[in-house]
């Protein structure tokens, strides 16, 4: 009969116990998640920091954090921290009456972009494992991979190319300002340039004569299409090939602002934030420009928002003119030769670096 009475209040005990950490198991229980660095490039190494406070007496036996994180963050392997399929993360906790827990985990970041890793499940038990309370909870876990900048034994020949020919001419333009002297008038000289005074002097017709100053200014261009006719979206190998143009034009553009020259970025890309969003930086040349260029590529989805014919057409349009114009592109086409020869002719130059391994379509 003794035996009876004390199965019976240990039932009642356990059904107390897991009725109250149903119900006010997470009760006055604060998790936060944040990384250590908001910024890092790809290859580097990241911490997730993990707080868990209770504020209150009674302890929890068992806390569960749950959470969905891309394959791209490999975490070092623990031994409270269970990953799935390298994306299901499930880290365990038991939390004492007023305490708190701080745990750190290493990550490397294998490959570029934007990883918001804010959302997160917690997950409270009983002592016995009859009911549990769940909760869902909204760090600030949010990182932007950049694209690795290559070294030069990395880059394409042509890229190697033409960073040779601008650091020897860079983009020499007419400085209105600078005046060096005064001519004779010839044929093509616009109005804008007589010299009044000296032509009222001579009686002959004369012109300024202006000094040259050096005024480099870069567009990179990224083409996301792998081929000229594409129609739905890409295979994964395809993707994987096209992120080499990434980190092209990452290097360039790292290249441009470090020898002084004013660099710009479009792409017929997507945004993964707003993918209808145009992308399209004009030249600067600063530490922040840079640091712009870097997250616009940490945030890019490779497809095909436009087609690469379309984007530069409208810049034709635009009447873009006196820019160094480079493309970066797994192909290259009639299509894409007829809009080059047209900017060309805007007093554009315009240059085709191929990642690695593209072709003539």
């Amino acid at each position: 009969m003794t035996a009876v009475w004390i199965i019976i209040i240990v039932g009642v005990i356990a059904l107390l116990q897991s009725f109250y950490y149903n119900k006010r198991g997470l009760k006055n229980v604060v998790y936060t998640r944040c990384f250590n660095k908001e910024r890092v490039f790809a290859g580097e190494k990241a911490e997730l920091v993990e707080v868990l406070t209770n504020n209150k007496l009674i302890p929890v036996p068992w806390l569960r954090v749950e959470s969905r994180i891309s394959s791209y963050l490999r975490f070092k392997q623990q031994d409270n921290l269970g990953i799935a399929m390298d994306r299901f993360h499930k880290s365990l906790f038991f939390l004492g009456s007023y305490s708190k827990i701080t745990r750190r985990h290493e990550i490397s970041c294998l490959r570029r972009g934007y990883y918001d890793c804010s959302l997160a499940s917690i997950v409270a038990g009983d002592l016995f494992g009859i009911g549990f309370n769940r909760r869902d909870v909204q760090g600030n876990a949010i990182i932007y991979v950049y694209p690795a900048v290559l070294k030069p034994e990395d880059m394409p020949d042509s890229a190697l190319k033409w960073q040779g020919e601008v650091s020897v001419r860079r983009w020499i333009l007419p400085d209105p300002i600078l005046i060096s002297g005064i001519r004779e008038y010839r044929s093509g000289d616009q109005q804008k340039d007589v010299h009044w005074s000296a032509t009222a002097r001579t009686g002959r017709l004369q012109v300024k004569m202006h000094d040259y100053t050096v005024s480099p200014r870069t567009l990179l261009i990224l083409n996301c299409q792998i081929r000229e006719n594409l129609f739905g979206g890409m295979e994964p190998e395809q993707l994987d090939f096209l992120e080499n143009g990434v980190s092209i034009c990452a290097s360039l553009a790292a290249w441009c602002i470090e020898n002084g020259i004013d660099v710009g970025f479009m792409t017929n890309g997507a945004l993964k934030l707003d993918e209808s969003q145009e992308i399209k930086i004009e030249p600067r040349c600063s530490e922040a420009q840079l640091e712009k260029i870097f997250e616009t590529l940490a945030l890019l989805v490779i497809k095909m928002r436009i087609a690469m014919h379309t984007l530069l057409d409208r810049q034709i349009e635009a009447g873009l003119s006196d820019m160094d114009i480079v493309i970066v592109s797994a192909y290259w086409s009639a299509e894409l030769e007829q809009r080059a020869a047209q900017l060309r002719r805007m007093n554009n130059s315009v240059t085709y670096i191929p990642i690695k391994g593209g072709a003539v379509s």
